[in-house]
């Protein structure tokens, strides 16, 4: 299973890397893509072959529906890896992305598939924290617009100063914090994983114990750290993180 080409619709392999020990499936914040993560690649060579999971909605499925609820898409994404399974691999994601890495790692498990070697989670409460932000999703678009930006910078000002490039994005915005604010923890057995948690020390909607939370979710190795920067220090210390990255992983 483990040669058969990373490509398609759902994965994204920049830079193959077949040599590496670990593939590391990676998942996007809300609004993001599988390109966001093409960097780690040249970075984490020889450590980690990067696969990139792209849903509905964006990049190269600009045009398709993007999905609105966790369940259904955690589905289609672990149907489009399970040809890929063979090889040894860890889940990585951002915010949003952080979440559906969890919940895929146990639908492999309920499955009875090749699960994760290892999780790592960025940006991201642990399951079970209780939010503390109202709700974005079903507001009309200007005052959408206006608090995603204001709460998440989530918008360049290159695309809010572009109709028509707003009007692309809004849909997967909208989208993706449904599922993301629809989510609804169900408590199972803790993963038998390592994780590691990384998170922004100035993150104004992940707190540190919101963060260090995530070592109740594995029995297994759990390791945190946290960098300069706010939600997004996944981007701005991006050398910083993908070492940390490396180093977990080359010590399992």
């Amino acid at each position: 299973m483990s040669q058969v080409p990373l490509s398609g619709a759902w994965v994204s392999c920049a830079r193959p890397d077949p040599a590496a020990p670990w593939r590391l499936w990676c998942l996007p914040f809300a609004g993001g893509g599988a390109a966001g993560w093409n960097p780690w690649s040249a970075r984490l060579a020889g450590v980690a072959e990067i696969a990139g999971l792209r849903p509905p909605g964006r990049e190269s499925r600009l045009r398709e529906p993007p999905a609105t609820r966790a369940r259904p898409l955690v589905e289609q994404l672990l149907t489009a890896m399970e040809p890929h399974l063979g090889r040894k691999y860890a889940l990585a994601g951002h915010s949003l992305g952080a979440m559906l890495a969890f919940e895929l790692a146990r639908l492999a498990r309920e499955r009875g598939l090749p699960g994760p070697a290892a999780l790592i989670v960025s940006g991201a409460r642990a399951p079970g924290s209780p939010r503390r932000e109202p709700d974005l999703h079903g507001l009309p678009d200007a005052e959408f617009i206006e608090e995603l930006d204001r709460r998440y910078q989530g918008i360049p000002p290159g695309v809010r100063s572009e109709p028509e490039l707003l009007a692309l994005l809004l849909p997967v915005m909208r989208a993706d914090l449904t599922v993301f604010e629809t989510y609804a923890y169900a408590q199972s057995a803790p993963l038998p994983v390592p994780i590691l948690a990384l998170g922004g020390e100035t993150d104004p909607h992940v707190s540190r114990a919101e963060a260090l939370a995530w070592g109740g979710h594995t029995t297994g190795r759990f390791e945190a750290e946290f960098f300069p920067g706010g939600h997004f220090f996944i981007q701005s210390e991006l050398g910083l993180v993908t070492r940390r990255v490396g180093r977990f992983l080359g010590e399992l």
